[in-house]
């Protein structure tokens, strides 16, 4: 291993607390990078977490990081429609789309003109479609790549850099901002309590928190323990169920106003590819778009009676 993919062990990230209860062992079966790593559950607060830690967590996303690349998978484009038309219809078409696709979760009515602030975005395609749907919508991403794709494509509001960072320079727009979205990011955020209370400081009074992470705990993770999609380790930091989610929203000065279980769209066939690889790196047929959406109706039905492989939660600011 090199010394730029060098790890450390972990500590959990709200507790503090060392050591702790082993889940399970496994190896980054999703983009093969080098190493086996453990997910443990903390023993004081049940909190789990990835060991041992990467020393720079972005040294571990390959060059080749979906999320960060200049193509438009099927299925991104599809949310992205689908979180523009929730963005600019009534209540319950909204409410229906979140439901059909999760990323396009709006939490409420969106009147026009909002503010909303996807953190993690990418290369901005939640943004664009929220500014195709009339908002003032504004991204922040970590990765310097994906920014350069998005402002390839004429999206200038995507700015590159983490939140506390961004807030440091006064590089990002004034808030208050009436929505912030953080979909699938959580998991991958080292201080998760820190960065939660920045969001929480930014919302208007009334505003919401929208955020989607991994569900440690559904029904596919218990089923396939190291070969499940859904831990992507060691990029995944901390894997969360119901009640841990809840919690850490809590002790970060929200209150959950829904919390529900939903579809990750190809976890559960890439799960299966990795089964049968011997839990090693996927061989990629799971990736194939009529292989997603086959499985997506099992997904999305398991999502319904709450044994979903991701979690999302409304939340807004405690006593607000």
């Amino acid at each position: 291993m090199t010394d730029s993919l060098s790890t450390h062990p972990s500590a959990c990230p709200v507790c503090g607390m060392r050591g702790g209860r082993e889940v399970l062992r496994a190896r980054d079966h999703r983009r093969g990078m080098p190493g086996e790593f453990r997910v443990v559950e903390c023993t004081s607060c049940r909190l789990c977490r990835t060991d041992p830690w990467p020393d720079d967590p972005a040294a571990w996303y390959p060059d080749e990081y979906p999320q960060h690349g200049g193509g438009e998978s099927a299925t991104a484009r599809a949310s992205r429609m689908a979180l523009a038309r929730a963005g600019r219809s009534g209540a319950g078409v909204a409410r229906a789309l979140g439901v059909a696709i999760p990323e396009a979760e709006t939490g409420g009515p969106m009147r026009p003109g909002m503010r909303v602030l996807d953190i993690g975005a990418g290369t901005g395609g939640a943004v664009m479609a929220l500014r195709e749907a009339g908002h003032e919508a504004w991204g922040v991403e970590p990765s310097a790549r994906a920014v350069e794709v998005a402002h390839s494509r004429g999206n200038r509001w995507v700015l590159n850099g983490s939140l506390d960072g961004l807030l440091h320079d006064g590089a990002l727009p004034d808030g208050p901002w009436d929505v912030v979205r953080m979909s699938q990011v959580l998991e991958h955020v080292p201080d998760p309590l820190a960065t939660l209370g920045s969001i929480r400081d930014l919302l208007a009074p009334g505003g919401r928190l929208i955020i989607g992470v991994p569900n440690i705990r559904s029904l596919a993770a218990r089923a396939m323990r190291g070969s499940w999609d859904g831990l992507e380790l060691p990029r995944h930091l901390v894997h969360y169920d119901r009640d841990s989610l809840r919690w850490v929203l809590a002790l970060a000065g929200f209150r959950v106003a829904s919390l529900r279980t939903t579809p990750l769209m190809g976890v559960l066939p890439g799960s299966v590819d990795a089964r049968t690889a011997g839990g090693h790196r996927q061989r990629g047929w799971s990736d194939a778009l009529p292989v997603r959406l086959l499985a997506y109706p099992l997904e999305w039905g398991l999502g319904l009676v709450g044994q979903g492989d991701g979690l999302l939660a409304v939340a807004r600011r405690a006593g607000g």
